[in-house]
C-alpha cells in the first residue's frame, strides 16, 4: 500500500484499498471460498470476484463423494496392447467430483487410488459424454477413448471405432513411447539410443510411400541435436528390430540412403563439413563486436529448402550476456538478411535493425520503470515511419494505444480481467458477460457483442445462446442499442453436434439481393470418424455480391479425402484435384481443376520461402524473407508486429483487431481505411 512503507496493515480488506476496481467493484475485490465440513478440508464453493456474481449468487460448486455399481466401465491393456472390457469398478473403488459452474454446467471425474483421472463426465441435461482414460499395469496412459469412442466400446471392444476415434500409446520397458496413434491415423514409431535419445521416427505417410523410410535424429557429445533428415534403410528391419538394434550404440543410424535436410552448430563460428557462418558485421549504433565465447549456445543452423537444392543457413552471435544480438539468414537468389537487436541492462530490446535488400526497418522501444513499454517508433531507411505509445491501469494491464498523433485505441476489462471493450475511431467492439441485451453468462462466456468499423455509424451486434457444454447454438444478428434493428439478418445456428463436439448441421443468414435478406447456407456434414466427409448445402438461395457463403461445389458421397497422417489431400467442393505434402506435413502443391494451382517451397525447420500461384496464364511469385515479402522479385511488404509497410511510399498500415485477434480493419498512418472486414461469429 502507497505510504505504508513496507508495514503491517491491519486494514487491507477495506473496500476503500480497492477502488482501482470503480466504486460498483470495490466491494467485491475477492474470493470467496468455503470448505466442506470434514478433515480432508476440501472446497465446496468458491465465489470469484466481481458485484455480478457475489449478487447473482453464482460460484463454482464442489461435490465428493465414490463411484456407485455399474457407473465406471473398467477397461484394460492386455499384454499385446489390445484394449479389453472388464466389467464396472466395484462402488467406492474410485474418488468422484462433481464441479458445477455459475451457469449450471457439470463436469464429473473420477480418479483411482494412485490419482489418476479414470473417466470424466461433460453433462448436458439428460446427455453425458464420457471420455474414459485407460492405463497399464505401470499407470502408463495408453487409451484415451473420448465421448464417441466411449459410446462405441461400451458393451464390447469395436477396433475400428478405436482406430477412428480413440488415442493410442505404447511405450518399452524403459517407459518411453515407443508407438503413439492419434484418432484416424496411422501409427508413429520412435526408436531410442541407449541414452534416451530419439533417433528414428516414422509416421504413417512414410510407412506407406516406403517402408525403409524414417526420420533420423543426430546428436552430439552433450546431446543436442546436431543433423535430422531422412534415411530409407539398406536393410527391411522392423520397429523392434531397429529399437534392438538403437540399444546396443551411443550414436546409432541405420546403414542406407540418407538425405539431410538439416544441420546445427554450437559453442563457436568454425566451419565444419556442412555449414559455413556468415561473418559478423558491425552496425552503426549497434554492437561493434560479439563475444567470443558461444559456449553452450547454438550458433548455427541450416535447413534444406524442402524439394530443391537449395538451403537456408542463419547464423546467431550473442553479447556477453548471451543474449541474440546479430542474426544473418541467407535465403536462396536473396541477398543475406540481417537482424541486429541491443538491450538494456535488465534485458529489454531497446532497438531492432532489420534488413531488407537494401532497405533497413528499425524498430525503437522505450519503456517505464516496471519494464513495460511505454513508445514503439518505426523508422524506414532511418526516417521516422510512425510511432505507438501504450498506457497502463492500476493493474498493469494495458489500456491504451496511442497511433501517431491521431487516434487512440483504448481497451476495457471488468474486475475478473476479461476483456469488454476495444474502442477507436476506426474499430469499436463491446463484449457482454453478465450484462447487455444476451442473456447473462457467468462461466466466461460472452453473452452478447457489438461493433462498428470502419468509420460507420451502424452499431451490429450478435447474441448468443449455448448448450450445456458451452458449445454455441445461436447467434441472433440485430443492429442499434439493444440489438433490435434489422433482426436476423446474418443469423449464424448450429443445428446439432456428434458426441466428439463435430458441428452435424449449420445454417447461415446473409444479403440475398440489393435489398433482401435471407438462409444462404442450410448445411449438413457427414463425418468418417472426426474426417470431415462431405458437405451438403439445401439452401435455395445464394449470396448477393462478394458476401461469404459456403460454395457447394459437389455432390458425392466422399467430398474431401485424407492421407495416412489425416492431413487433406482433396476438397471437392473448392475444386481441389489434389493435396501434395511434403515430409512436415505442409503442402507442397494445391491443384485445382481447370490448371490453376498454389505450390509452395518450405525450409525444412517449416520456414515458408516462396508461394506461386498460376492462374491461366498469369504466374505470381511470393517470397519471405524474414519479414520482408516480393512478390515477382519486388519488395512489397515489410510484416510488423501491428501490420506492415509498404515500401513504394514508406507508409506504415496497422491492423485493428477484435478480442480474437481478428484483422477487422486496415488503417493507413494518415487515418485513411482501407479494408474493412465483419465476421460471422464461425468465421466468414
Amino acid at each position: 500500500k502507497n505510504g505504508n512503507n513496507g508495514a503491517f496493515d491491519a486494514d487491507m480488506f477495506s473496500p476503500s484499498h480497492w477502488s482501482i476496481y470503480g466504486t460498483e467493484e470495490q466491494n467485491y475485490a475477492f474470493t470467496l471460498t468455503q470448505y466442506e465440513h470434514s478433515p480432508l478440508a476440501r472446497v465446496a464453493k468458491q465465489t470469484g470476484p466481481g458485484k455480478a456474481w457475489h449478487t447473482a449468487g453464482k460460484s463454482v460448486n464442489s461435490l465428493y463423494g465414490t463411484n456407485q455399481t455399474g457407473e465406471v466401465r473398467q477397461y484394460k491393456v492386455t499384454s499385446d496392447g489390445t484394449l479389453s472390457l472388464d466389467g464396472s469398478y466395484p462402488a467406492g473403488r474410485l474418488q468422484k467430483t462433481t464441479v458445477t459452474d455459475e451457469d449450471g454446467h457439470q463436469i464429473e471425474s473420477y480418479t483411482d487410488n494412485n490419482d489418476l483421472t479414470v473417466l470424466t463426465v461433460a453433462v448436458d441435461g439428460n446427455e453425458r459424454l464420457e471420455t474414459y482414460y485407460v492405463y497399464d499395469e505401470r499407470n502408463r496412459l495408453r487409451y484415451v477413448l473420448p465421448p464417441e469412442a466411449s459410446l462405441q466400446n461400451k458393451t464390447a471392444i469395436n477396433t475400428s471405432a478405436l482406430d477412428k476415434l480413440a488415442y493410442y500409446y505404447e511405450y518399452d520397458r524403459l517407459d518411453r513411447m515407443i508407438v503413439k496413434r492419434l484418432p484416424g491415423c496411422k501409427p508413429v514409431y520412435m526408436v531410442y539410443d541407449w541414452q534416451d535419445r530419439l533417433v528414428l521416427a516414422q509416421d504413417g505417410n512414410q510407412r506407406t510411400e516406403n517402408a525403409k523410410k524414417w526420420s533420423y535424429f543426430v546428436y552430439d557429445s552433450q546431446n543436442r541435436e546436431v543433423e535430422n533428415g531422412e534415411v530409407i534403410t539398406s536393410a527391411a528391419s522392423t520397429h523392434q528390430q531397429l529399437q534392438q538394434a538403437a540399444w546396443k550404440q551411443e550414436k546409432y543410424l541405420p546403414a542406407g540412403t540418407k538425405t539431410p535436410l538439416q544441420y546445427m552448430v554450437y559453442d563457436n563460428y568454425q566451419a565444419t563439413e556442412t555449414v559455413t557462418a556468415h561473418p559478423f558485421t558491425a552496425v552503426s549504433g549497434y554492437s561493434e563486436s560479439h563475444h567470443q565465447s558461444a559456449t553452450g549456445m547454438i550458433t548455427s543452423k541450416k535447413a534444406k529448402v524442402l524439394g530443391t537444392g537449395d538451403w537456408v543457413t542463419t547464423t546467431l552471435y550473442y553479447d556477453d550476456q548471451y543474449r541474440v544480438i546479430q542474426t544473418i539468414s541467407g535465403y536462396p537468389q536473396k541477398p543475406l538478411s540481417y537482424v541486429n537487436v541491443t538491450y538494456d541492462f535488465v534485458g529489454n530490446k531497446m532497438k531492432q535493425r532489420e534488413t531488407a535488400g537494401t532497405n533497413t526497418m528499425e524498430t525503437v522501444y522505450t519503456y517505464d520503470n516496471r519494464g513495460r513499454m511505454l513508445t514503439k517508433e518505426y523508422k524506414w531507411n532511418g526516417a521516422s515511419a510512425d510511432k505507438i505509445s501504450y498506457a497502463y491501469d492500476a493493474t498493469g494491464r494495458m489500456n491504451a494505444r496511442k497511433y501517431g498523433t491521431r487516434a487512440t485505441e483504448t481497451l476495457t476489462y471488468n474486475i475478473r480481467g476479461w476483456m469488454t471493450g476495444i474502442e477507436s475511431p476506426y474499430f469499436t467492439q463491446m463484449l457482454h458477460y453478465t450484462d447487455g441485451t444476451g442473456t447473462p453468462r457467468y462461466n466466461g462466456n460472452i453473452s452478447s457483442m457489438t461493433w462498428k468499423a470502419g468509420g460507420e455509424t451502424t452499431l451490429r451486434g450478435y447474441k448468443f445462446t449455448y448448450d450445456g457444454l458451452s458449445r454455441l447454438k445461436n447467434a441472433v444478428y440485430g443492429e442499434g442499442a439493444t440489438l433490435a434493428s434489422n433482426l436476423n439478418r446474418f443469423n449464424e445456428q448450429v443445428t446439432g453436434y456428434d458426441k466428439q463436439g463435430n458441428i452435424l448441421g449449420l445454417s447461415r443468414y446473409g444479403q440475398t439481393s440489393a435489398s433482401g435478406y435471407g438462409l444462404i447456407d442450410n448445411l449438413v456434414l457427414s463425418y468418417d470418424g472426426n474426417r470431415l466427409k462431405a458437405v451438403k448445402d439445401n439452401a435455395t438461395s445464394g449470396v448477393y455480391g462478394n458476401g461469404f457463403e459456403f460454395k457447394d461445389g459437389a455432390n458425392a458421397d466422399t467430398e474431401y479425402t485424407y492421407d495416412e497422417n489425416g492431413n487433406l489431400t482433396k476438397d471437392l467442393n473448392k475444386k481441389i484435384t489434389g493435396i501434395q505434402l511434403n515430409c512436415l506435413d505442409l503442402p507442397e502443391k494445391v491443384q485445382f481443376e481447370g490448371g490453376n494451382s498454389i505450390s509452395y517451397l518450405y525450409a525444412a525447420d517449416g520456414t515458408k520461402i516462396r508461394t506461386t500461384r498460376v492462374t491461366g496464364s498469369t504466374t505470381l511469385t511470393t517470397d519471405y524473407c524474414n519479414n520482408a515479402i516480393y512478390e515477382n522479385g519486388v519488395l512489397t511488404k515489410v510484416l510488423t508486429a501491428d501490420g506492415y509497410l509498404t515500401p513504394a511510399d514508406a507508409k506504415l498500415h496497422y491492423f485493428m483487431q477484435d478480442h480474437q485477434g481478428n484483422n477487422r480493419v486496415v488503417v493507413d498512418k494518415t487515418g485513411k481505411v482501407e479494408e474493412v472486414n465483419h465476421y460471422y461469429p464461425f468465421g466468414g
